[in-house]
């Protein structure tokens, strides 16, 4: 497996950042599911994580070869994809600058119909904001236990009832256009992504996904729900990614086995 990691500067951030590139090389140990040259996807990180997560508590570099594609792991510390009031543009830095820097380091086909994003928890929200920002970059978003009810979110860490953030953290993050609202008011765009939305039953996000459901429902986003059992947690994640890669490539998802 073509496994790259590097640091540089980003105008965006204003600072050095890094990422991880993986490249789905041909080896004897796995056959690819689809051939051909390979597609490409922004594949984000939590809120306690780093570029680094997907490489430790999945089998992504496996699934990069199997399904066949390049995986671009940026990192964005605990921003929720989101500019910055102290001046750090990481919502810029994910939506528009990444790819361009990619596409000129590695010559990738960075078109929309090759593109895609996706993520976890805190990932899971910048992948549908990203995306349903930026209709004209994407072709598919993965949504897996993300954070899509933004306002009920927002709510409870202002509350106190969730540890894991403070109020503080909230406050310096630009928070217009939710994903509920972008969902809404893209779902007429015969253009708008394909989009998979994966949440476990006994996540603690599983109401804010019924929420974020329900309106891309009734607005007629026509977008993929799929759950099934699993917390907020890496085993649920591993299993989820395989079937967002299943949805991108329109595989049937009731006959390609997991692996």
């Amino acid at each position: 497996m073509g496994n790259f990691k590097g640091n540089f500067y980003s105008s965006a951030l204003k600072m050095t950042t890094q990422i991880n590139v993986i490249f789905p090389e041909r080896s004897n140990d796995v056959d690819p599911v689809v051939e051909g040259e390979p597609r490409v996807l922004l594949l984000l990180h939590g809120l306690s994580g780093n570029c680094d997560e997907w490489l430790r508590f999945s089998k992504i570099e496996y699934y990069a070869k199997k399904y066949n594609f390049v995986i671009i792991l940026p990192e964005v510390q605990r921003s929720f994809y989101c500019n910055t009031s102290y001046g750090q543009n990481y919502f810029d830095y994910v939506a528009d600058e990444l790819l361009e820097i990619c596409n000129s380091w590695f010559r990738i086909d960075c078109g929309k119909d090759n593109v895609f994003i996706a993520g976890e928890s805190m990932g899971g929200y910048g992948a549908v904001r990203i995306g349903l920002s930026r209709p004209d970059k994407f072709a598919g978003i993965a949504s897996l236990s993300g954070v899509l009810d933004y306002e009920s979110f927002v709510k409870m860490i202002r509350e106190e009832s969730w540890p894991d953030m403070s109020a503080s953290e909230i406050d310096i993050l630009d928070d217009k256009d939710t994903p509920i609202e972008l969902g809404i008011k893209l779902a007429s765009d015969k253009n708008r992504p394909k989009l998979i939305q994966l949440c476990g039953k006994e996540d603690f996000l599983y109401e804010g996904n019924q929420k974020f459901r329900k309106a891309l429902d009734e607005a007629g986003y026509g977008h993929l729900y799929k759950e099934g059992p699993g917390d907020h947690e890496w085993p649920y994640w591993d299993k989820a990614i395989q079937y967002a890669f299943m949805y991108f490539l329109d595989l049937d998802m009731n006959k390609t086995p997991i692996y």
